[in-house]
């Protein structure tokens, strides 16, 4: 089992339709570098050590002992997250700075890896590969725009039924111009502006 950083976790590329993953056990090791980081962050902050440990809810002499490195013990999880809002800092850069790791589960690592291999194999397809697709350009594309890519060609499989010809007709198609089997609610007037009025319909007496 992998041991991660928490600043190196992340979980977005999970599918809806997947059971959850096992929780991951945390593990902490003490680093000497982390009193240092803590007293750079608060006098960045510009905070006094009474002011800040006020602020953090934390004992004069706690903070201090965290700043000198006398603390045998890593702060709690609340008060990590007391420190990302008085700071500024991502929770999972100070969970990192702290000493903290996750034993990740194989399926976790599977679940981040498989964004990246499954983009790659929907635009290296023979039949789908756009121009210019190198592997200099897929590096520069963040995983938004590749989970977008890869929900959108999902549409276009089970949603687009025809042929090519049906997608040239989309792009030929004027701007504005409604879609067919488009539902009025994907056009409804937004708010201010007055609805059209029905063909034959008649008007109601003031």
């Amino acid at each position: 089992m992998s041991t991660r950083s928490p600043t190196e976790l992340v979980l977005k590329n999970a599918r809806s339709d997947r059971r959850p993953v096992d929780f991951a056990a945390v593990t902490w090791e003490s680093r000497a570098t982390f009193g240092p980081y803590l007293r750079g962050l608060r006098e960045t902050a510009r905070l006094s050590l009474r002011a800040a440990s006020q602020d953090l809810g934390v004992s004069f002499s706690y903070l201090a002992k965290l700043e000198t490195g006398e603390k045998a013990t890593p702060p709690s999880l609340k008060v990590l997250g007391r420190m990302a809002h008085v700071y500024g800092r991502d929770l999972r850069e100070l969970m990192h700075e702290a000493g903290f790791r996750f034993e990740t589960p194989p399926e976790i690592d599977a679940l981040e890896e498989s964004l990246d291999a499954r983009f790659l194999r929907l635009v290296s397809h023979p039949a789908l590969r756009p121009m210019r697709m190198d592997p200099v350009v897929v590096e520069l594309i963040p995983p938004l725009v590749k989970r977008q890519w890869i929900e959108f060609a999902r549409k276009l499989a089970t949603d687009l039924v025809g042929s090519s010809e049906a997608v040239d007709a989309i792009l030929a198609r004027p701007p504005g111009e409604q879609a067919a089997g488009a539902t009025d609610a994907d056009h409804a007037p937004t708010k201010g502006t007055k609805p059209e009025a029905k063909p034959g319909a008649k008007g109601r007496p003031r």
